[in-house]
């Protein structure tokens, strides 16, 4: 699954809007070359921080914890690059908008590669203990 988090820092409001789209339809990845487009993206969740909330976050665990709820919940993988997003966002001056997108296969196999090497090197020390 297809992931897009959009990033919209209002300095009016003083808010911090972070909405969470995923690509739900199989037929993009029946595609030898998917090319997916912002329609094919829905709406799962929009959250509204205040920036006041988000400042109070002196640490990135923090905001981990603020951002974080019943409703917005990413895997940890992904929560740990929102909160590097939020934090760049609060460094920067001005009004900003911003997307991050993630691929759950690459995450995977990402995890598969991570798992494999653990094995292998679990493997070894059985093999040859020191």
């Amino acid at each position: 699954m297809k992931q897009k988090y959009h990033f919209w820092k209002d300095d009016k409001q003083q808010t911090l809007l972070i909405q969470e789209f995923a690509v739900l339809t199989a037929n993009t990845g029946k595609q030898k070359y998917a090319k997916i487009q912002d329609d094919d993206y829905s709406l799962l969740c929009e959250q509204t921080y205040t920036a006041g909330d988000i400042k109070r976050a002196t640490e990135k665990d923090d905001l981990i914890l603020l951002l974080r709820n019943q409703h917005f919940f990413p895997i940890s993988t992904y929560m740990e690059k929102i909160a590097d997003v939020v934090i760049g966002i609060y460094a920067a001056k001005g009004e900003l908008h911003e997307d991050l997108v993630f691929d759950d296969k690459a995450v995977l196999a990402e995890s598969l590669n991570e798992q494999a090497t653990v094995a292998e090197i679990t493997d070894d020390t059985k093999k040859n203990p020191a």
